[in-house]
């Protein structure tokens, strides 16, 4: 198989050993981003890139429940504070994380269709600069100026790139570019998750994480959150790639 056509303009379908080796591509290329030195730069606006989905998971479930999403904020080392009044607690906390799990299980169930794909990553591309417009601005005045700008920036710049990749890019790049951010998302998602596993077993001068705010809310120890949603990020990112790889049998992609 040459490589480099499936990167073509003029390939439109995919079989589904295709699709597998551009997802395989994406997964190599993630696993370069962590060992080679010299990438990981990279992984700076994927990190970016997953914390404004995380944050905007805790604004999205406050807005769902009732409440109110007045602001959200990233920081350059990769974390992030969202305000929010009213709503479900109870769902909101929780939302960040397993948002970006369901975030990453959405993508996958999408891109093995590179027409679903590319409306995924324009649909992303809009609601990201929108809603880092409207819930980052108010950062100017609440939190440090460095900080706000760099997420309504951020906020942008993933949003126009995604709209452009949807609007120019070829298919086999769709489908690549797709799945290098579900891995990434993923991998953070898991990654997080088993850092606030190791924090919530610290009973004194612990950080402040969302495990530790349920904690406070239901009188249920953190550790029991954090490993409750990395099982529950486990079974959507598996439920997704059996559903999407294996629950149809065998049969070769064509979009129609």
């Amino acid at each position: 198989m040459n490589l480099s056509s499936l990167f073509a303009p003029s390939v439109d379908k995919f079989s589904t050993r295709q699709t597998l080796t551009l997802i395989a591509l994406a997964g190599l290329f993630s696993l370069l981003m962590t060992l080679i030195p010299w990438l990981g730069w990279l992984n700076f606006p994927f990190r970016l890139l997953i914390t404004i989905v995380h944050e905007l998971g805790h604004g999205l479930a406050a807005l769902l429940t009732g409440g109110e999403f007045i602001r959200f904020v990233i920081s350059p080392n990769g974390a992030g504070l969202a305000t929010t009044a009213g709503g479900w607690r109870w769902v909101i906390v929780p939302a960040g994380y397993l948002g970006v799990a369901l975030f990453g299980a959405i993508l996958i169930l999408l891109g093995r269709s590179h027409r679903w794909s590319r409306l995924a990553l324009g649909v992303i591309g809009a609601l990201m600069a929108l809603l880092s417009l409207r819930y980052g601005i108010p950062s100017l005045w609440g939190h440090e100026l460095s900080h706000a700008v760099l997420t309504i920036a951020s906020g942008v710049i993933f949003g126009g790139f995604f709209l452009w990749v949807a609007r120019t890019a070829a298919p086999g790049w769709i489908i690549f570019l797709l799945h290098l951010v579900a891995i990434q998302a993923g991998l953070t998602a898991f990654s997080d998750l088993m850092t606030v596993t190791g924090l919530s077993l610290q009973f004194f001068n612990a950080p402040a994480n969302d495990a530790q705010s349920m904690a406070e809310l239901t009188f249920i120890p953190a550790i029991v959150w954090a490993v409750l949603w990395a099982i529950v990020a486990v079974l959507l990112i598996g439920g997704a790639v059996w559903l999407t790889w294996f629950a149809g049998g065998e049969e070769t992609t064509r979009d129609r």
